[in-house]
């Protein structure tokens, strides 16, 4: 029977894996082609004087995370290679028990006998992207329907949340199609969305999103101190309000004594005027934020003594935010994690 002839494509492919991993491995390593077929290849990791490690290579130019679903992943050990894998496509992979590594330098390589862990990161976006036809997720409508999928539990449609949020059932529908391209989502076919995979979806909005790029912000100070401008500012009339940062996820899960209070406002010039904030360009105790959309001050956190945005919010304000504001995002997530029960709401009405 006559071999089927293998693609110069796929031969250049495990060509570039090889020489990839051999820059990675120690020097008294070797690395070796064993095996070509048209689809898959099986290459050779020995360390001097030890036990051979056989990996089976899965060869791509292009991986995205709906194609994850669909490989024939051998029963041993293997390798996934492509030029480049983005954040969720390596998450899915991890998850799976499977090695990578892409051409920009993210590597997730593990061995048992030779003993062997690499992990190394390379290029977050796509260095040669191709031209996307589907919505944008970023902006204040995307962020404001990634922060609702996020924080309220499933089931619902495009036409609940377009109306929950007042935009276009079309744009919706659009986005819930990218997002179930990546696996973030899982939904039936022009129907109901019944699950929402939260903590990638969550670091998928941080990665358009930013506190203090996303809102328009001025630094104040509060010459009382930011812990007694938010108990003075429940007793003043002025508008809406919600404290975000640190004196918010210190209330959940306290990493430092808060020293900046940072708060959405609907009108922030009448909150400092009201509240008599002095401007500051340096050394302010008081950062105030105009809102991206209001839905910053929709489903917030009621277990504070004052009004707080959502933990969703929270969690994307400090993971994008300053200082230690990243750290308190971490833990906070760790949180999210352990009480999801608490966190997320049973519907969109509620």
């Amino acid at each position: 029977m006559t071999r089927p002839a293998i693609p110069e494509a796929s031969r250049r492919r495990l060509d570039d894996t090889v020489e990839r991993l051999r820059v990675l491995v120690p020097n008294e390593w070797t690395v070796s082609i064993k095996q070509r077929k048209p689809d898959l290849g099986v290459i050779s990791l020995k360390a001097n004087g030890d036990a051979e490690s056989l990996i089976s290579v899965i060869t791509r130019d292009r991986l995205e995370p709906r194609d994850i679903d669909r490989l024939q992943l051998p029963e041993d050990s293997t390798l996934v290679s492509a030029n480049w894998l983005s954040i969720r496509s390596r998450e899915m992979l991890h998850d799976l028990n499977v090695n990578f590594i892409d051409g920009t330098g993210n590597v997730e390589l593990r061995l048992r006998r030779p003993a062997l862990y690499i992990r190394t990161d390379g290029a977050s976006l796509d260095p040669s992207p191709k031209q996307k036809t589907g919505p944008t997720l970023r902006g204040p409508r995307a962020w404001a329907l990634l922060r609702t999928l996020i924080e309220v539990t499933p089931p619902y449609t495009a036409g609940n949340l377009a109306s929950a949020l007042g935009v276009d059932d079309g744009y919706v529908s659009r986005v819930l199609q990218a997002l179930t391209d990546e696996r973030l989502i899982t939904r039936r076919p022009r129907g109901h969305v019944t699950d929402v995979d939260w903590e990638p979806l969550l670091r998928r909005l941080t990665a358009t999103y930013s506190l203090f790029d996303s809102n328009e912000t001025s630094t104040w100070v509060a010459s009382s101190g930011p812990a007694r401008l938010i108990r003075d500012l429940s007793v003043l009339k002025f508008g809406k309000w919600a404290v975000t940062g640190s004196f918010a996820t210190s209330s959940i899960v306290p990493v430092a004594a808060p020293e900046v209070a940072v708060i959405y406002a609907d009108d922030p010039e009448q909150l400092a005027k009201v509240a008599r904030l002095l401007p500051a360009t340096s050394g302010a105790n008081v950062i105030l934020a105009k809102p991206y959309d209001p839905i910053v001050f929709d489903r917030g956190w009621a277990d504070t003594d004052f009004p707080s945005v959502s933990i969703v919010q929270m969690a994307a304000d400090s993971l994008t935010g300053n200082a230690r504001m990243p750290a308190e995002g971490t833990a906070l997530i760790d949180w999210m994690r352990r009480n999801e029960r608490r966190w997320r709401r049973p519907s969109l009405r509620g």
